[in-house]
């Protein structure tokens, strides 16, 4: 008899396109996972009962009978290490056994599941439909102020699309007006070839564009260079998210894969002693028994390596892309158009030790399942919910020389003209690993509402306090609620 253990688990995840489907010859990533991970799916019964009184001899019917109606959906959950890394330019020297994604651009280890998290799409899915993803700028213009809306012309729009928007971030001069020297692209578009031009939008003229590079779909959420990668919840407002298969393996010829796997919510935790991690939590439709990872159809990028998934960052070598807790940074300032800000006596920002606490993102996803009679019925596609964004923190309750310490930031909260503000606006970010440095990951919430802090009386008195993140506009179709940078370290 072949026991099976815990600790010999090892999980494989194929990310499908928009549509579904997990293509030919792309990327699977091994995920390595901490103690504790768990899936299951349980079926739904209904239970038919008898009640009825004595007959005449004196008995009565006391039976019922079971039915399976449907099968559950599966709920998975494991935990991870936030780690970051920049990505060898191919196999590491050295290393026959670690699979990289080849581009020298930072990474993360469980990137795939981000991308679920908070996009349709698949990660860097080419797709007939892009977006622009940068521009230069061929001649400057007169004119133009800092904020003219700006639209692009020319190229060839996908089937349905629109054309992207920009607007103007900088000019020089000095002046209210002059010419553009940067421009900030809104919304990227749907092309199938490059626009050309943009049309002008205000008080300026001569604006024209050298040229549009397209980028990844309009659902594409990573961008990345040789030192960060930023992602954010701008292509989360889906009806449906990224699904995939995750693999896990555990034992000898003996695994189950789930299909349609989706991710529901991912919570941060920064415990002041500890390494950053993540849990994340989610559902699958159905469990299948396997024997082997699914490798045949994989392939590292540039078409090397059939069969081998990317496992770079996380394997046993890997030891310099670890965040320590204890370096966590954190910035709470009111936003300068926001409702907080016209709060009387209110910081320009506060300056808040964190001793602990942890950002959570919720998808709120269900999972539609039919209701035939007669049948067992079988989820099919998932749905998502309202997105939450949110958290806590604790800090010790602390004074400053400059009034902007933990113990003012819950007095200007408690004051009477805070009070009546019911919905707060305050930027909040936390840099967990550090305000510089490498590797660190920052968590930004540019509108959150904060709640009034509670006081925990130990040793040390301390203030615990939780806080929401909010879009600036509720019914807008362009989410704002959070932004992530992870900031990699290369690997030895």
């Amino acid at each position: 008899m072949a026991l099976f253990f815990q600790r010999d688990a090892t999980l494989q995840v194929y990310p499908n396109k928009a549509d579904g489907t997990f293509p030919a010859s792309s990327q699977a990533f091994a995920i390595p996972m901490l103690e504790g991970f768990s899936f299951s799916q349980t079926t739904n019964s209904s239970e038919i009962t008898l009640a009825e009184m004595e007959s005449t001899v004196g008995s009565s019917r006391r039976g019922r009978k079971m039915f399976n109606d449907s099968l559950a959906p599966v709920e998975w959950s494991f935990s991870t290490y936030l780690r970051p890394y920049i990505a060898s330019n191919n196999v590491r020297p050295g290393s026959s056994t670690t699979y990289s994604w080849g581009d020298s651009k930072v990474h993360l280890v469980d990137e795939c599941l981000w991308n679920a998290l908070l996009s349709k799409s698949r990660l860097d899915e080419a797709t007939s439909s892009q977006s622009v993803a940068s521009v230069a700028i061929n001649a400057a213009g007169t004119g133009y102020t800092v904020g003219d809306l700006l639209t692009f012309t020319g190229g060839t729009l996908a089937t349905g699309g629109a054309h992207a928007t920009a607007r103007v971030q900088t000019i020089s001069g000095g002046g209210a007006t002059g010419p553009v020297t940067a421009i900030d692209i809104l919304t990227g578009g749907n092309y199938t070839s490059a626009p050309t031009g943009v049309t002008d939008v205000g008080s300026g003229s001569g604006l024209t564009l050298t040229s549009a590079t397209l980028g990844e779909s309009e659902d594409s959420l990573i961008e990345r260079d040789g030192t960060l990668a930023m992602l954010s919840s701008a292509s989360s407002n889906k009806s449906a998210l990224n699904t995939m298969s995750m693999e896990f393996m555990v034992g000898t010829s003996v695994g189950y894969k789930l299909n349609k796997a989706v991710v529901n919510s991912a919570t941060i935790n920064f415990d002041v002693e500890g390494i950053a991690t993540v849990e994340w939590s989610g559902m699958a439709a159905t469990i299948d028994n396997i024997t082997a990872f699914t490798t045949t159809n994989v392939t590292t990028p540039g078409g090397a390596n059939a069969g081998k998934a990317i496992n770079e960052g996380g394997t046993s070598a890997d030891t310099e892309n670890f965040i320590r807790n204890r370096l966590t940074a954190m910035a709470v300032a009111p936003k300068t158009s926001g409702t907080s800000a016209g709060v009387a006596g209110m910081a320009s920002s506060y300056d808040l030790t964190v001793t602990g606490g942890s950002i959570t993102i919720e998808n709120n996803l269900s999972y539609l399942t039919p209701e035939e009679l007669g049948v067992v019925n079988k989820p099919i596609e998932h749905v998502t919910g309202v997105r939450n964004v949110g958290g806590s923190f604790t800090c010790y309750l602390a004074t400053s020389s400059s009034n902007n310490g933990s113990k003012d930031f819950y007095e200007d909260l408690t004051s009477a003209a805070a009070l009546d503000v019911i919905t707060h606006d305050f930027e909040m970010v936390f840099k967990i690993g550090g305000s510089s440095g490498s590797p660190r990951v920052e968590f930004k919430m540019p509108q959150c509402h904060v709640e009034v802090p509670s006081h925990s009386i130990e040793d040390v008195i301390s203030l615990e306090s939780s806080f929401t993140s909010l879009q600036s506009d509720m019914e807008s179709n362009e989410p704002d609620d959070l932004e992530i940078t992870a900031y990699g370290v290369a690997l030895a």
